[in-house]
């Protein structure tokens, strides 16, 4: 057997990021937000738990688990946890 222990990339306020290799594994309380950010690379979200609304560009929604999102490159968006969630972060290409 191989354990490794899982690399915590952020633990503030809003929740807890985990390094879960080719995927982060996301936590977040209600009410938090994940800033108008973009990144260079495509971005695909699986919101597993609770309820979110999200923006893209200039479009907005309220999103219930279980869904996959998908974030094209370059592109702002921004995330506010409206109960608390569980999202899955993948920034590979699939």
């Amino acid at each position: 057997m191989d354990f490794k222990k899982i690399k915590v990339l952020k633990d503030d306020a809003r929740g807890i990021m985990y390094d879960c290799d080719k995927l982060n594994f996301i936590e977040r309380r209600k009410g938090t937000i994940s800033a108008d950010h973009k990144h260079i690379d495509p971005e695909i979200l699986y919101l597993l738990k609770g309820e979110i609304k999200i923006i893209i560009g200039e479009d907005e929604q309220k999103i219930k688990s279980s869904v996959k999102i998908r974030i094209p490159a370059n592109q702002y968006h921004k995330i506010i946890a409206l109960t608390d969630i569980i999202i899955l972060e993948d920034r590979q290409l699939e």
